[in-house]
């Protein structure tokens, strides 16, 4: 895919969901980034690559939008940006993380995993315990109570 069919298919997916001055301002943007990436050495290829699918990265942006403009939330918050500002902050942040390479998703080692599970294994059973040995004496009550209802009506019936 060419820079040209990135910024179609972007473009092509923020039509009727953003304003116009939105798109103008994201394709103006990506095109800048775009042609900024190549001319430092970049395959234009390669850039837009980082840049990952245009339909998602529209979506990104018709998300931003509409969370700016207060549409977004259930709890009513509209916020204090504008479309734009929104849009430039996930803009830079976008391309921040393409440029530096950084993929910004945090993989955490197989081991630090099994530690988090064997203490949340560790702290269930503590409580199971806990619950148990407070109910313990209730539970004896209760079964003895049965056990002696139960010889009682037995012993009571042979009679």
């Amino acid at each position: 895919m060419n820079c040209e069919e990135f910024l179609r298919q972007f473009r092509d997916a923020l039509e009727g969901k953003v304003s116009e001055s939105v798109i103008q301002d994201n394709v103006r943007y990506y095109r800048s980034y775009i042609n900024d990436q190549t001319s430092g050495g970049r395959s234009e290829s390669d850039v837009i690559m980082t840049l990952g699918d245009p339909r998602l990265l529209a979506k990104t942006i018709e998300e931003s939008s509409k969370f700016a403009s207060g549409k977004a939330g259930q709890d009513g918050y509209a916020g204090g940006f504008n479309n734009s500002s929104f849009s430039d902050y996930g803009n830079h942040h976008a391309a921040g993380s393409a440029e530096n390479g950084d993929d910004r998703r945090v993989r955490i080692p197989g081991w630090l995993i099994t530690c988090i599970v064997a203490v949340v294994v560790l702290l269930v059973l503590s409580v199971v315990f806990h619950a148990f040995v407070i109910l313990a004496p209730y539970i004896i009550i209760f079964l003895l109570a049965g056990f002696l209802v139960r010889t009682v009506r037995s012993w009571w019936q042979r009679k």
